[in-house]
């Protein structure tokens, strides 16, 4: 028989939530508008709140992990498949 692996103290947030709210940390960030402004025009990648929301709405696992309603923005029913 498995045992769940202990939680962090305090943080009341599953092994998969956290990995999750990790990988939305690493484009967390914020900018004036005439820095956005400039961002947008010039650089190669997409702002970081596209580069989180984009991803983990077409995700399965994330959707699953933090119990997302079906048909709902971080859910919806369908989904974006490369491969």
């Amino acid at each position: 028989m498995h045992s769940r692996p202990p939680r962090l103290p305090g943080v009341n947030l599953t092994h998969d939530q956290l990995f999750f709210l990790n990988y939305a940390q690493i484009w967390c960030g914020t900018m004036n508008d005439k820095e956005a402004i400039r961002k947008l025009r010039t650089s190669e990648h997409s702002p970081g709140p596209i580069r989180v929301k984009g991803p983990l709405s077409n995700s399965h696992d994330f959707a699953k992990a933090y119990n997302c309603p079906a048909g709902s923005r971080m859910n919806p029913e369908k989904k974006c498949r490369v491969w």
